[in-house]
């Protein structure tokens, strides 16, 4: 290899190791993989520009580039949007058909700062490389942010490589790797907000939080759907601010789906995963024969979670989408890893209906309708953790454990690329809790659904500008009321069960600003300020002011 493309290796290594994202400042709203790109056809389908189905999350990249590819043939698309719209497309040179090679056939392309600089539109991954059977692109991931609150700092700082690709027209892959450390005043529990869970590691620098995140992806393309088998998080819904089936508030899990769409308005939708209990199996426990470590070899009960769902779209603009999900724990059921089962049948009848030999399942309801009204999104989900139809209006008798979100988006309104956002989420108690532990709603002890938790609802407004291509500012507000867990005997035995609101704990207010400014191809410059006010039920409230800046190199 030539000396010149060494130097070039290693030095985007270093910068990497410098400039570094993969975890969210304070006060940012919680994103996906391929956030920008996906924020902006979205936006695009709520303007009436595509069809796009963005219910779950992360999407298949080679569906994001057709996209892009739809609306290069739109003639009405603002100066803005026509240079975003060309710059996401330049970060998708391997899905790009129409370029057959990337570098010599014989060796791959690197990155260099002056062909960026003679073109934006030039390659902009580390190393690319691109035949008629095969290509693959490596970049740096990771993020230095810098967060203050109330005077006292806190640094995070994160290092990783991603790799993917595709191997023929079927096949396609995906690593990326991070690992994080925090100093100062670090959260390590994530609770009450809408920082991502994580799984800590052993330090010997009692300062420092350590964890990491993998994710990894392994994917066969069918004719009209496609098998996936990896470690992710998976988002399902619309929601600003999260969501109440799936979020990235747990931390990855492996799993395998398959995405099956027979039809334009049907889509079918299948995972089954592999969870973390955080419940120990002492029967399975055992003795090591000595005294390292406590000298007991430690094992969790195991725990999986199976969903599927379809997604109907009646008419132009319109999708509902409705499915089922079950917890369950000890061993693996064949029946819910086969992705027709319907699962609460099957959980009712394999020991006659004994809820002590039981899991714990969930049925959820969406709807999303873009453009329907004018440059409009609106959309609704609705959760059923557990309800008895028989007495559902009954107040004395109910239990009627559910969760809904309702929001609404106007984008142009007053500015070009100006959108209002407005969203209300309520979730009843007792919400994703079950009295067998290892088989609640949850991911390591972080729950699969919303942040906020049981009895609990939350308003969340903002406004989001675009002032120049890849710049976004956005000035949000929200309130929440947080009310207390309630214990598992109220849930299955208090008559009538504890109303909304009950045991109320502390009022939420949070008034701030998200900046976003995207450098090049996932390379993301975020600052953002807020003015928190806590007040406990009991008490005087407290004011928390958070600012954080960061330069972050998102995954794929």
């Amino acid at each position: 290899m030539h000396p010149k493309k060494i130097v070039k290796i290693v030095f985007c290594f270093l910068l990497s190791y410098t400039m570094n994202p993969a975890f969210e400042p304070l006060n940012a709203q919680v994103q996906s993989h391929q956030s920008t790109v996906v924020d902006f056809l979205s936006r695009m389908a709520q303007k009436g520009k595509i069809e796009f189905n963005d219910l779950i999350k992360p999407i298949d990249r080679k569906i994001i580039f057709q996209k892009l590819g739809e609306l290069q043939n739109q003639k009405d698309l603002s100066p803005i949007e026509q240079k975003e719209l060309q710059f996401f497309i330049a970060g998708f040179a391997l899905e790009n058909a129409t370029i057959k090679t990337l570098g010599k056939s014989t060796s791959p392309q690197f990155f260099s700062f002056k062909q960026l600089k003679l073109n934006p539109s030039a390659q902009q991954h580390l190393i690319t490389y691109k035949d008629n059977h095969f290509g693959i692109m490596v970049d740096p991931v990771g993020n230095l942010t810098m967060q203050t609150r109330n005077g006292k700092s806190n640094t995070i700082e994160g290092k990783g490589f991603q790799v993917a690709g595709y191997a023929g027209k079927r096949i396609g892959f995906q690593l990326s790797f991070i690992d994080i450390n925090e100093q100062g005043r670090y959260d390590s529990l994530r609770n009450d907000n809408e920082l991502p869970g994580l799984v800590k590691k052993g330090t010997v620098n009692s300062k420092i939080l350590n964890y990491s995140q993998m994710n990894a992806s392994l994917s066969f393309r069918l004719n009209k759907g496609m098998i996936t088998l990896g470690q992710d998080q998976h988002i399902m819904g619309y929601g600003r601010y999260g969501n109440i089936v799936l979020s990235d508030k747990a931390p990855a899990y492996p799993f395998y789906a398959l995405n099956y769409q027979p039809s334009t308005w049907l889509k079918f939708n299948y995972m089954h995963a592999w969870l973390q209990s955080g419940v120990l199996d002492t029967r399975a426990s055992y003795d090591l024969n000595n005294k390292v470590y406590g000298g007991v070899r430690q094992q969790y009960l195991p725990k999986f979670f199976a969903t599927h769902s379809v997604e109907i779209a009646p008419m132009k603009g319109l999708k509902i989408n409705l499915g089922e999900s079950i917890v369950y724990s000890e061993n693996l059921q064949l029946a819910y890893m086969l992705p027709v089962t319907f699962f609460k049948a099957f959980d009712n009848q394999k020991y006659a209906d004994n809820i002590l030999t039981g899991s714990n399942g969930q049925f959820f309801f969406g709807f999303s309708s873009r453009n329907q009204l004018p440059n409009t999104l609106i959309y609704g989900q609705w959760m059923i953790d557990e309800i008895r139809l028989s007495t559902a209006f009954n107040a004395g008798k109910s239990r009627n454990q559910m969760g809904y979100q309702l929001g609404a988006s106007v984008t142009d309104l007053f500015l070009h690329y100006l959108s209002f956002n407005a969203e209300y989420t309520r979730l009843n108690p007792f919400m994703y809790s079950n009295f067998i532990a290892a088989q609640n709603y949850s991911n390591a002890n972080y729950s699969l659904g919303d942040w906020m938790g049981a009895n609990a609802d939350r308003i969340y407004l903002s406004a989001k500008y675009h002032p120049k291509a890849n710049l976004s500012v956005e000035a949000f507000a929200f309130m929440m009321q947080k009310n207390g867990q309630g214990s598992i005997e109220a849930q299955y035995f208090a008559i009538p069960q504890p109303k909304f609101g009950f045991d109320p704990q502390y009022k939420r207010s949070r008034l701030g600003v998200n900046a976003q400014y995207e450098l090049w191809n996932n390379l993301i410059l975020n600052f953002s300020y807020a003015n928190t006010f806590q007040k406990p039920t009991i008490g005087k409230g407290n004011w928390f002011t958070d600012a954080s800046f960061g330069i972050c190199w998102n995954k794929f």
